[in-house]
């Protein structure tokens, strides 16, 4: 299994002014060589020609991207109904960079019920079809929800109920193992989840949070997107969900969905004589390197203690 990262990883950097190539550089000198890209540029109205760039981009840098991610709003609501077209310039996008998937979140609307929920997404995934067939890209449904929401992709039976509702081969599964942890109790198993999913998942986002904390804790319920081992009180387990994916023969990356080192946006303002000071809001990007190198190296330790670490 290859080690990939999510290109959101450089996002605070890009935002600062860092060229595409310099980021996919960085991410380059940390030892990863796939990365999950992320689609945000899909949202203008001639995506193909921004592709073609990020498809020289990405071969200049040494740099293979397996999947994508397409901008999240919610496509249920009303309101957004006019914004589809950014779905479909998402897979133009991704036909011309040479990317073959691209993960698409479901969307809600309060109230609904399980039926309801399973019904208008498989309808708004099934609208996507045409696209996916002039283009050849892939469509990646990601697992989110629970008990407080009016989500209902919490496990991967759900996730696998879903793909199958849709039933086209362009369309499969990613199991994002931070949702999966910050959603259930304790007692529930990313193991039977993946096993569920089996030759559907075609994709995964990794990383870490401090899942469901007995009632008096549940502050800490934050999809915080951090290390695995960062924190002593994150708790994924990583052992049930490696040994998933060796069960059920796995073929794609091992995928970091790890934000880290970018501006902390949470961080009330320290004000003193009247002026914000702010220096250490975010990490250079020469530390970047080294903290993502430390997460390649946390990567490689893993999957090698299963055998299935792959340059």
């Amino acid at each position: 299994m290859k080690l990939s990262v999510s290109f959101c990883a450089v996002n605070g950097y890009l935002e600062g002014g860092l060229s595409y190539p310099d980021a996919l550089s960085a991410i380059r000198q940390s030892g990863f060589r796939h990365i999950d890209f992320d689609v945000k540029q899909a949202m203008a109205d001639d995506p193909e020609p921004w592709g073609c760039r990020v498809r020289r981009y990405l071969e200049d840098s040494g740099i293979c991207a397996p999947q994508a991610h397409s901008p999240i709003f919610n496509p249920l609501l009303p309101e957004n109904r006019a914004r589809w077209s950014t779905f479909e310039n998402s897979l133009l996008f991704c036909k011309a960079a040479g990317i073959p998937q691209v993960v698409v979140h479901p969307g809600a609307i309060d109230g609904n019920s399980r039926a309801e929920f399973f019904e208008n997404n498989i309808a708004f995934y099934r609208s996507l079809i045409p696209a996916c067939e002039q283009t050849g890209v892939g469509v990646l449904i990601e697992n989110i929800g629970n008990p407080s929401d009016p989500y209902f992709l919490a496990s991967g039976a759900d996730l696998a109920e879903m793909v199958d509702g849709v039933n086209h081969p362009l369309f499969t599964a990613c199991w994002d193992v931070g949702h999966a942890n910050h959603f259930w109790s304790a007692e529930s198993s990313q193991y039977a989840s993946l096993l569920a999913l089996g030759s559907r998942l075609t994709a995964l986002h990794v990383h870490d949070n401090c899942g469901y904390f007995p009632v008096g804790e549940r502050h800490n319920r934050i999809d915080m997107h951090t290390f695995p081992y960062a924190s002593l009180y994150s708790n994924v387990n990583f052992d049930a969900v490696i040994k998933g994916l060796c069960d059920i023969g796995y073929q794609g990356t091992f995928n970091f969905e790890v934000i880290a080192g970018n501006p902390r946006r949470y961080v009330s303002p320290f004000i003193i004589n009247g002026r914000e000071e702010n220096r250490l809001h975010m990490l250079p990007i020469e530390v970047f390197v080294h903290l993502y190198r430390a997460l390649y190296e946390a990567g490689k330790y893993m999957l090698s203690a299963y055998g299935v670490f792959e340059e």
